[in-house]
C-alpha cells in the first residue's frame, strides 16, 4: 500500500488583514485532507471530514489565524497536544478506518481566551461498498438520500426524456455502475434515457476487494405528455378584460380609448408546453411563445373580436378564448354636478371648469355628486394636493374635511377615448381660528414664553413704569383684536400694531387681549402684570386684615353664589370692601386667597418652623406675608420653579384645587378628570384637581368644562373653602 507523504509545511497564504486584538482567537482558513462538512466559517467549531480513500491512511491539518502571536494546538484521538505554527501543515496524521477526532485549540496571544475546534474524520473501512452521496441531475430523490436506505424515487416532468447520477462512494477505491454502466466517484454518470412512466434504473457499488456489492434501486417517473389546454394568464397591453380571468371562462369584453389603435395579447399558458395561436376579425393566425406578447393587433373603431387558441401538449385537446374588444368615444364633459353645500358661482354649465363657493364656519365637510355626459366616460377627485380617488357616476363622494380658509377640489372627467377634462371648485370656509402668533410687551417678559395654546401669562415691571404697551398678531388674517384693561370695555386694536400706552396700577393689573375669528369664534389670552408699589407708598388693604362686618353686602342679590357668601361672612374668615359690596367676580390673586383660607382653616404657624424668603418676598404685602407663609409652612403652596411666588398674579382655578387638596392631605392617582377640558391641565395638577373633584370641593363652569387656566373669582374662593370645610367634617 503506497502511503501518501505530506510535504507541505507551510500553506499559501491568503491575503492579510490588519493586526488583530490581543485576545483575538478567530480564524481565517483551515486546511484539513478530505471533504469538509459544514463549509468552512469562523463561526463553525465542529466539522465532519470524510477522506476519500481506505487505502490512504493520512490526513492533515492547518489553521490560519490573524495574529501570529496566537498559540495553535492540535491532538489526535485525544492524544497528547502538539503544538503548530500559523497556517502550517501538521504534517501526516494517521487516521483508523472508521471514525476518528482532531481537535485543534486556539489561545490567544495574551492567553486571555480559548477556543476549541473538532474535527470528525471519516476513514472509509476496507472493503467498504456503500455510496455517502447521491445526486441526480432532474428532480429529486425520495426519500433524501441516507446510505442506509436503497430505494428511491424520482418524479420528472414528460419533457425530461433522460437522467444522469453522480454517486460519491464512502471508499473511492471501491467501485460503482449506474444502469450498468461503470461511473466514477462524485462525477455524473452517462444519461440514461427514459420511457414515459416507471424506469428502475439500478447504482451498485463494488468493495475494493470486490467482495461486497450494495445495490441502490431508483425508480425515475416520467409524466405522460399533458392534455391541458388551459391558460393561466391573460393579459391585453391595452384594455381591461370582463370579467377578470380565469381559466375555465372563455368569453371576455374590454374597451379602449379611441386613440389606441391596437392592443397587444400575451397568453400565458397552464401548461409551459401547448402551443398558443392569435388572431383578430378572423385574420392570419399568429403563433406566441407562452408568457409573451404577441404583435400589436389592429382595432377598428368599435367592436373586434380577438381569438386565442390553445392547442394541448399531446395534441389531444384544444380550447378557444374570445375577447370583444370596443373603442371608445371622446366625450369627457359632466352634464351636472350638485353640492351637499354653498352654491357654484357661476351656475354649473358643461364648459365652464372653475367655479367659487363659500360656506359658514360651521360647515367641516362636503360631498358633491357629478353626472358624466357620456356613461362610458369615469370621474375622479382629488382634495388639495392629494391624490386622485376614483368615483362612480352620479354618486355622492364620501365627507370631505374642510380646513379654515381656501379649500381646492378637482373633478377630473376621463372619457372613453382617454381625453380628459379638470373641474376646479375652490370652497372659501370662513375661518374659525381665534389664535395669535406672537404676543410682545414693550416692558416686562412674559411668563411662560409666548405660544399660541397658552393663554395665560404673568409679567411683572417696576414701579418706575407706569404704562407698557402689547403688539399681537393673529395667526389667520381675518381675526380681529380687542383689548381690555383690569376688565374695562373691550377697544379694537389692528394686529401687528401696538395698541395705546395702558397704565398701570401698582400691584396686579389685568390684561385681556380676545381674538375673534372670521367664524365669530373667540380666544381670550389674559396677562397677569404685576407693577411694583411705590418705595414710600403702604400697599393697599385688603379685604382678610379687616374685622367680620355685618352681613349685607349690596351687590349679591340674585348671584348664584349669594347663600354662600353669606355663609362665608357670617363664619368671619370673608368680608366686603368698605364702600358695602363683595364684588363676588372680581378675581383673587395668590395672596388674598392664602389669607381667605388660611384664615377658615384657623391654622396657626409653627414657631420653630422659621420664615420662609421667596425670590419675590418683596412683593408679597404686609396683610399676607404671615398667611403666606403659613401655608408653605402646611405644604399648601410651593411657588414656582424659579423660587417667586407671584403675589399679586391672579390665581387661576387648578391653583386654587390644588391648594386646596394639599390642605386636605389627600391626593387621587387617576390620570384623568374626566373634564371636556382635560388635555389642558398641566400633569402636576391633573391628579390634584381629580381629587377636588372627586370630593366635591369643585366644579365645572358649564358644558363639562373645568377651565383650569382661567382666574378664580371672590365667590369661587368662597364656595370651593366651604366645599373644602363640608369634606373636612366629614373625613
Amino acid at each position: 500500500m503506497t502511503i501518501l507523504l505530506i510535504v507541505c509545511l507551510v500553506l499559501p497564504l491568503p491575503i492579510r488583514h490588519a493586526a488583530a486584538a490581543g485576545n483575538d482567537v478567530s480564524v481565517q482558513a483551515v486546511s484539513v485532507g478530505g471533504e469538509l462538512y459544514p463549509s468552512f466559517s469562523n463561526n463553525v467549531s465542529d466539522y465532519e471530514v470524510y477522506m476519500d480513500k481506505s487505502s490512504n491512511p493520512n490526513t492533515h491539518i492547518g489553521l490560519l489565524v490573524n495574529d501570529n502571536q496566537t498559540k495553535l494546538e492540535y491532538r489526535v484521538n485525544s492524544d497528547t497536544w502538539n503544538p503548530i505554527g500559523n497556517w502550517t501543515s501538521s504534517g501526516n496524521l494517521f487516521m483508523n478506518p472508521g471514525l476518528n477526532l482532531i481537535e485543534a485549540k486556539i489561545t490567544s496571544a495574551d492567553n486571555t481566551a480559548t477556543r476549541m475546534i473538532s474535527f470528525h474524520v471519516h476513514r472509509p473501512l476496507p472493503n467498504d461498498s456503500t455510496v455517502r452521496k447521491l445526486t441526480v441531475s432532474e428532480g429529486a430523490l425520495s426519500p433524501g438520500f441516507d446510505s442506509a436506505i436503497t430505494s428511491y424515487t424520482v418524479n420528472v416532468p414528460y419533457t425530461t426524456s433522460s437522467i444522469a447520477f453522480a454517486p460519491t462512494l464512502a471508499d473511492e477505491d471501491a467501485s460503482a455502475t449506474v444502469n450498468g454502466l461503470v461511473a466514477i466517484s462524485g462525477q455524473a454518470s452517462d444519461a440514461v434515457n427514459l420511457n414515459v412512466g416507471s424506469n428502475s434504473i439500478p447504482i451498485m457499488a463494488t468493495s475494493a476487494d470486490g467482495s461486497t456489492v450494495t445495490t441502490y434501486s431508483v425508480n425515475v417517473v416520467r409524466a405522460a405528455a399533458s392534455s391541458n389546454a388551459d391558460l393561466s394568464i391573460l393579459n391585453l397591453s391595452a384594455g381591461n378584460l370582463l370579467p377578470l380571468f380565469s381559466s375555465g371562462t372563455t368569453s371576455y369584453t374590454a374597451e379602449v380609448a379611441n386613440n389606441v389603435s391596437s392592443t397587444a395579447v400575451t397568453p400565458t399558458s397552464a401548461e409551459g408546453h401547448s402551443t398558443i395561436r392569435v388572431s383578430v376579425n378572423g385574420g392570419t393566425n399568429e403563433a406566441v411563445i407562452s408568457g409573451t406578447a404577441s404583435s400589436n393587433l389592429p382595432l377598428f373603431v368599435g367592436d373586434n373580436l380577438i381569438k386565442v387558441q390553445v392547442t394541448a401538449q399531446d395534441g389531444s385537446a384544444e380550447k378557444t378564448y374570445s375577447i370583444s374588444l370596443h373603442r371608445r368615444s371622446a366625450n369627457a364633459d359632466l352634464s351636472s354636478l350638485s353640492l351637499s353645500a354653498g352654491s357654484l358661482n357661476p351656475s354649473f354649465n358643461s364648459e365652464v371648469t372653475e367655479y367659487d363657493v363659500e360656506v359658514p364656519s360651521a360647515t367641516a365637510s362636503f360631498t358633491f355628486k357629478p353626472k358624466v355626459a357620456d356613461p362610458l366616460a369615469k370621474v375622479e377627485w382629488q382634495s388639495g394636493i392629494g391624490t386622485y380617488t376614483s368615483l362612480a357616476d352620479n354618486t355622492d363622494c364620501p365627507e370631505i374635511p374642510l380646513q379654515d380658509g381656501l379649500n381646492t377640489l378637482h373633478i377630473k372627467v376621463t372619457a372613453d377615448d382617454g381625453n380628459a377634462k379638470t373641474y376646479t371648485i375652490r370652497i372659501e370656509r370662513q375661518s374659525s381660528n381665534a389664535k395669535l402668533s406672537s404676543l410682545t410687551a414693550s416692558e416686562g417678559t412674559l411668563n411662560p414664553a409666548f405660544d399660541e395654546n397658552t393663554f395665560t401669562y404673568n409679567a411683572s415691571v417696576a414701579y418706575a413704569v407706569d404704562s407698557i404697551t402689547l403688539k399681537p398678531v393673529v395667526a389667520e388674517s381675518h381675526a380681529t383684536v380687542e383689548l381690555s384693561l383690569n376688565h374695562s370695555a373691550y377697544s379694537s386694536l389692528a394686529s401687528g400694531a401696538n395698541s395705546v400706552p395702558l397704565n398701570l396700577n401698582q400691584g396686579s393689573n389685568t390684561i385681556q387681549i380676545k381674538v375673534t375669528a372670521q367664524s365669530g369664534a373667540e380666544q381670550i389670552y389674559s396677562v397677569i402684570l404685576n407693577r411694583g408699589y411705590a418705595p414710600t407708598s403702604p400697599p393697599p388693604t385688603v379685604t382678610p386684615d379687616l374685622p367680620a362686618q355685618p352681613v349685607g353686602f349690596n351687590d349679591i342679590a340674585g348671584h348664584w353664589a349669594e347663600k354662600l357668601i353669606v355663609n362665608g361672612a357670617e363664619q368671619g374668615w370673608i368680608s366686603g370692601f368698605p364702600d358695602g359690596s363683595f364684588s363676588p367676580d372680581q378675581a383673587v390673586t395668590r395672596q388674598e386667597f392664602a389669607v381667605i383660607v388660611t384664615n377658615a382653616l384657623g391654622l396657626k404657624p409653627d414657631t420653630q418652623a422659621g420664615s420662609h424668603t421667596f425670590s419675590d418676598q418683596s412683593e408679597i404685602a404686609p396683610f399676607a406675608k404671615d398667611a403666606v407663609n403659613l401655608a408653605y409652612q402646611k405644604g399648601m403652596i410651593k411657588g414656582y420653579e424659579d423660587g417667586s411666588f407671584h403675589p399679586n398674579a391672579e390665581i387661576s382655578r387648578m391653583e386654587m384645587a390644588a391648594i386646596l387638596m394639599r390642605a386636605a392631605g389627600e391626593q387621587a392617582v387617576t390620570a384623568s378628570t374626566g373634564f371636556a377640558d382635560d388635555s389642558l391641565i398641566p400633569s402636576w395638577a391633573k391628579s390634584l384637581v381629580a381629587a377636588a373633584y372627586d370630593a366635591g370641593i369643585v366644579n365645572g363652569r358649564g358644558n363639562n368644562r373645568f377651565m383650569p387656566l382661567a382666574a378664580a373669582t371672590r365667590a369661587e374662593a368662597v364656595t370651593m373653602v366651604l366645599h373644602l370645610l363640608d369634606y373636612n367634617k366629614s373625613h
